[in-house]
């Protein structure tokens, strides 16, 4: 027996022997007759009225109200009798909450006013245990509610030290003494600010109390102490606090806030000369110190040791307190007992920052302690060489100096990005090279030019050329220059290749908002292939540029990204005039241009001119107004930066003049040796906010780049071009050229890599880099490390991977992973997933959790392959349309089967959010009974016509997309167009397969609500283990309008391929048919709406904000969701703010039942389907719940990063790393 089972044992038998005791008393005070009748008349007296008060108080604390009636009724009973510690019936009636009983004793004559041995009344045992109604009760009977007991506590007292603020509340209504004070002159304030009962402090407040009474001063003894080599002599004092004094040293930063803002006194002190502010520095309470600086405390108070807060915190090492005691005026030259400074308690204490920081300040560095001690002396003395190089470094002539270089000019920043787009051939490299002509140069440079270059009008665009042979004249990688503009205007030209292969690290590079985004198009393309252009790198753009709150009108972004659109060729375009001011006109092109730049006019700010020219002609009026709409846009920009500095201009001088020089052949640091350099040769008293605030100019600047390398240091490259176009251009210039270093088709080994940059001493620091831009990643080869890069990988497909193997019984799950809008956008994300799929594999949890050494990973070019002891996962690009995820394994492995699928799928989706934030993807499960039928030996058995078994099958292994995209319409009159939906697309290239059935999310929505009924509260819930069968019946084409594509298959065809209907399990579909898994799942229309993602919100700002012809704007969905309260409130707020938006944050935030099935169904009723089509496609199908079918939030880290090497930083518009970008 364990011990838990024995204490257990010992408490049940405890419970029923006190149990017996209780009715063997009542049993015995009762029945009178069965005494024994030899026992003497005293001694039955005695031991009958013990008997008898045994049996009245277990009944008054039992709420035994019958036996109490019975008990009352004997002549002999006397209801005020007490025992050994003076407590009667009436008090353990009240201490219980039976007020029943108490009024029946009241009824008996029992004396309300009695207390116990402790000098506690009947009121004070309700207040100690929350029970209102006796206190009315007794307080109407005439108890007071303010007698002291032996201790001086009352009733208020308690209530306050055990936290029931409902009767603290009560009792200050009915008058009780809210600064009564018990012996150790603690007033109920002080007790609840020390036991840290927030809503009973404000309470208190609100009722009056005196915030600045202070408890028992009393002195318990006196010791010396040697603290920092200097003698202390401590009284103990007993204690002299006020209850903001208690709240500070306990770390209760709401009560410390409370009080503040009722205006508790701040700078009362102890009787040890400490304030508030004293404790909350020696606590390291920072937040609570900060506090109340900004709330005006006395700032130089000093303790009885003549320490100031500043003196607290320079010892503990608080630096953002220091900062912000200087920022408010504090004395830093305060000398303690000690004659020591603040910076004499940080040197000894060796923090590094403090000591820079107050020399930074001014202190004066010569001051001596009382043993004629400097801070450099003593930091020298204890160890701390960093503070001693740092005082050294610093006199009175050269201090004045670096303080001044910190000293913001008027001077804005000299240069930003000018990071330039387009396909190949739209002539990016040649306008760099024309924007930094020279004018002399220019007399030569257009005859230099091959102007006579024929145009071939059936070339691809490279965003849908599939070839793999490059353009030799194309850009490789990113190219970097700082350029001078003619006319003025400095910039760094950012030229992105329009080579496919390197979009997919361009995400690196975008997402900054303070740079000019250009965007080249070619006037020669004809009508369809300009908009796929166009189209395809606006969409580019939009989906990797964070949309940032608050959200506008129509869902604007609070920043818009710039966005400069120049047609190039105009001279060799016919219809193009030149105008008398030299621009080139087009009005087939401008018309063309303003249709598309209405499309996305609330996702960027566009310039309002469209420039026509001729990118070889340097010094022409076109190229002057372009430079000089580049000047405004930056002239725009800096306003909103920081102005540069004399720290800022000499980094930039060092980096350009010494270290690019220095370090030519590898100019990357790490933070650590960046920060020491800067340090060392810039300015010592550089903090590391000033290196922050360095690193944010630098890189806005384009002078810089910043690699996040969890694990390894960050590092900082300060030759962005030696990386973007020597070392990732080089590496991904050509796959085949690229693959002839390698010793194989899938992996590099180390001398693979020294081959391909053989201008690279150690090429392990080379592959850091490329860890941090998640393009590869170490695996062990037997024994060996190499480096897989997926982009790099030429397997071609491997046969017979999803072959069924004879006699094995698979269960399926699968689903295809679809873009909102185009699909191309999803081929660049494929080798990110790739590399974070061989990173699971070998993370330390899954090797635990997965499988160990049984598990494999295959990837090549166009899919991944997982094997995880018998279950199999299949990850595949189905080009052009979507990505395809499924899983298979045996009956028994039904639960390893679906968690494993739903890890890979949120990775998948996690690596979408981190490349991608605002792009829509869309999860299309696919039929289970399909994936069992998708086997070549099958086709036949599905009676295609002859039309489509003669289109070209991928693979046996892969899906193709069937033209029914969502199979089944539940609800009648559903939208059949998209134009009122943002960011819908309908793409011409469609390849048509009758193999798999999908479901999008509205359909699985659509089917849960109509089978359910909107009054149904939870349908599958945490608590649900009933087996539920939702059916997906009765399959016909769709015609939903998220999803449908244009095909040339004819109808009686696709009738005829879908003539086959199917009876599809949900629980199948989504469970892998257990309903154990499914019982511990919560749909998604079940969860509240306070969920709704940035994505969701955006998509139906668009939808509600602009007014509706027929009215039903967000105004009419308030009134629909009974919150037409909120309409004149949100009237009159930011007129610039969306109102959709602010009415979904009041609802989730003061509505936290208001459930997306509500919402939807609401959505309906106002005939709102678009807006219903967006919530059902992007909320999340389903939660987990736990035992009591609560949803399990995911934590922030499940959140932001999945992958341990991912620490959010390169996906956040908030960080250094981001301004890379």
């Amino acid at each position: 027996m364990n011990l838990f089972e024995y204490n257990f044992n010992e408490l049940t038998y405890f419970f029923l022997f006190k149990s017996q005791l209780r009715l063997s008393s009542i049993s015995s005070a009762i029945s009178l007759d069965n005494l024994d009748s030899n026992i003497s008349g005293r001694s039955y007296a005695e031991d009958n009225d013990d008997f008898v008060l045994t049996a009245l108080l277990c009944a008054a604390e039992d709420g035994d109200l019958a036996n109490i009636k019975k008990l009352c009724n004997l002549a002999t009973i006397d209801v005020n009798k007490d025992n050994k510690h003076g407590e009667t019936a009436l008090h353990f009636a009240c201490g219980a909450g039976h007020l029943d009983i108490v009024k029946l004793l009241a009824d008996r004559k029992a004396n309300l006013m009695v207390v116990d041995g402790s000098g506690n009344n009947a009121i004070y045992w309700a207040a100690r245990q929350g029970h209102v109604p006796i206190i009315t009760f007794l307080h109407e009977k005439g108890v007071p509610i303010n007698v002291s007991n032996r201790n001086g506590e009352t009733s208020l007292h308690v209530a306050a030290r055990y936290g029931h603020a409902h009767v603290v509340e009560h009792l200050c209504k009915l008058g009780g003494n809210v600064d009564c004070q018990d012996d150790e002159e603690d007033t109920p304030l002080i007790v609840a600010a020390w036991h840290d009962y927030s809503r009973i402090c404000r309470i208190l407040c609100s009722a009056g109390a005196d915030l600045n009474i202070r408890n028992k001063v009393k002195i318990n003894s006196k010791k010396k102490e040697i603290i920092d080599n200097y003698i202390f002599v401590f009284i103990s004092y007993k204690e002299g606090e006020t209850g903001l004094i208690c709240a500070a040293q306990r770390g209760n930063a709401e009560i410390v806030q409370i009080l503040t803002n009722n205006k508790a006194h701040l700078d009362l002190q102890d009787k040890r000369g400490l304030s508030a502010l004293h404790f909350a520095c020696k606590r390291q309470q920072i937040p609570i110190a900060l506090t109340l600086i900004h709330a005006g405390c006395n700032i130089n108070i000093t303790d009885n040791n003549n320490e100031t807060s500043l003196h607290y915190a320079s010892r503990e090492g608080l630096l953002p307190i220091v900062e912000a005691l200087t920022s408010f005026g504090c004395r830093m030259d305060m000398k303690n007992k000690a004659d020591a400074t603040p910076l004499h308690l940080a040197a000894r204490h060796g923090h590094i920052e403090i000591a820079r920081f107050l020399c930074l300040a001014g202190l004066n560095l010569s001051i001596q302690d009382k043993d004629g001690r400097t801070a450099c002396q003593l930091a020298e003395i204890n160890g701390n060489t960093e503070i001693v190089q740092l005082l050294k470094s610093l006199s009175m002539d050269n201090r004045a100096v670096f303080m001044e270089q910190f000293v913001p000019t008027k001077q804005p920043l000299k240069r930003i990005k000018l990071k330039i787009f387009g396909s190949c051939d739209s002539g990016k490299t040649t306008l760099v090279d024309t924007l930094k002509c020279s004018f002399l140069n220019s007399f030569f440079r257009r005859n230099r030019l091959n102007s006579t270059k024929k145009y071939n009008p059936n070339r691809k665009s490279i965003v849908i050329d599939d070839s793999e042979t490059f353009n030799l004249n194309s850009s490789n990688g990113v190219g970097v220059q700082q350029i001078t503009c003619t006319g003025g205007g400095q910039y760094s030209a950012w030229d992105f290749a329009g080579v496919e292969i390197y979009h997919s690290i361009y995400d690196h590079f975008i997402g900054d908002f303070n740079c000019i985004h250009v965007l080249l198009f070619n006037i020669l393309d004809d009508i369809q292939q300009l908009e796929q252009n166009l189209v395809y790198w606006l969409e580019f753009l939009r989906v990797r540029i964070s949309v940032q709150e608050p959200l506008g009108f129509n869902g604007r972004s609070a920043q818009l990204a710039k966005i400069v659109l120049i047609g190039t060729h105009a001279d060799l375009v016919p219809d193009c005039i030149k105008s008398d001011d030299g621009d080139y006109t087009c009005e087939r092109v401008q018309i063309f241009i303003n249709h598309i730049k209405s499309r996305y006019i609330d996702d960027f700010d566009f310039h309002d001119k469209i420039f026509l020219l001729d990118t070889r002609a340097a010094w022409t009026q076109s190229i002057k107004h372009l430079i000089s709409c580049f000047n405004s846009y930056k002239e725009r920009i800096c306003q909103k930066l920081k102005p540069t500095t004399i720290f800022l201009d000499r980094s930039i001088c060092h980096i350009q003049q010494q270290w690019r020089k220095i370090y030519g052949h590898f100019p990357i640091m790490s933070w650590s040796r960046f920060v020491e350099c800067v340090r060392q040769e810039v300015n010592p008293l550089a903090s590391d906010e000033h290196m922050r605030e360095l690193v944010q100019q630098l890189q806005i600047m384009g002078e810089i780049l910043y690699l996040e390398g969890d694990p390894q240091e960050d590092l900082i490259c300060f030759d962005p071009n030696w990386l973007c176009q020597t070392i990732l251009g080089r590496l991904f210039s050509h796959q085949r050229n690229c693959k002839r270093y390698s010793s194989s088709n899938e992996t590099f080994a180390l001398t693979d890599i020294r081959n391909l940059f053989p201008e690279i001493s150690d090429p392990i620091d080379l592959l850091q880099i490329f860890n941090a831009y998640d393009l590869c990643t170490q695996i062990d080869i037997n024994g060996e490390y190499e480096f897989e890069f997926p982009q790099l990988n030429t397997i071609e497909i491997m046969s017979d991977l999803w072959e069924k193997r004879s006699g094995v019984q698979y269960i399926y799950i699968g689903c295809e992973i679809r873009s909102r809008t185009l699909s191309s956008l999803l081929w660049s994300v494929f080798p990110r997933i790739q590399v974070q799929l061989r990173r699971l594999i070998m993370s330390n949890e899954f090797v635990q959790h997965g499988g160990g050494d049984d598990v494999e990973l295959f990837q090549w070019t166009e899919g991944s392959k997982l094997v995880v002891g018998m279950i199999e996962l299949l990850l595949t690009k189905n080009i052009p349309t979507h990505l395809e995820l499924k899983a298979r394994g045996q009956t028994q492995h039904r639960e390893q089967i679906f968690y494993l699928f739903h890890d890979i799928l949120s990775l998948i989706e996690h690596v979408f959010n981190q490349m991608c934030p605002m792009l829509q993807i869309e999860q299309h499960y696919i039929s289970t009974k399909h994936l069992h039928l998708n086997q070549i030996s099958t086709i036949n058995s599905l009676h295609l016509p002859p039309s489509t078994t003669k289109r070209r099958h991928l693979t046996n292994f892969t899906s193709l997309p069937i033209i029914e995209r969502d199979s089944t319409l539940l609800i009648p009159g559903s939208p059949c167009s998209t134009q009122s939906i943002p960011f819908a697309f309908i793409e011409s290239k469609v390849n048509v397969s009758p193999y798999y059935r999908t479901y999008s999310p509205k359909v699985i929505v659509q089917t849960l609500m109509q089978q359910y009924g909107i009054n149904q509260t939870s349908i599958l819930d945490g608590n649900n283990n009933n087996n539920h069968h939702l059916t997906l019946i009765k399959q016909h084409p769709s015609t939903d309008s998220l999803n449908s594509c244009h095909s040339q298959t004819p109808s009686k065809e696709i009738a005829h391929i879908t003539s086959i209907d199917f009876d599809e399990d949900l629980i199948d579909l989504l469970c892998c048919g257990s309903n154990e898994i499914f019982s511990n799942l919560v749909m998604g229309i079940d969860l509240p709406i306070s969920i709704f993602t940035l994505k969701t919100r955006h998509l139906l700002c668009r939808l509600f904000d602009k007014q509706d012809k027929m009215g039903r704007d967000w105004c009419l969905l308030a009134i629909a969701l009974q919150q037409q309260h909120l309409i004149p409130q949100l009237d009159q707020e930011d007129i610039f703010q969306s109102k959709t938006d602010q009415l979904l944050e009041e609802l989730g935030r003061k509505n936290s039942a208001l459930t997306i099935r509500y919402f939807l169904q609401k959505l309906l009723d106002i005939d709102r389907r678009d807006a219903f089509e967006v919530v059902a496609n992007t909320c999340p199908i389903f939660q987990f719940a736990n035992n009591n079918g609560a949803v399990i939030q995911p934590s922030s880290n499940e959140q932001d990063q999945l992958d341990s090497h991912d620490s959010g930083i390169q996906n956040s518009n908030n960080t250094i790393a981001s301004l890379n970008r």
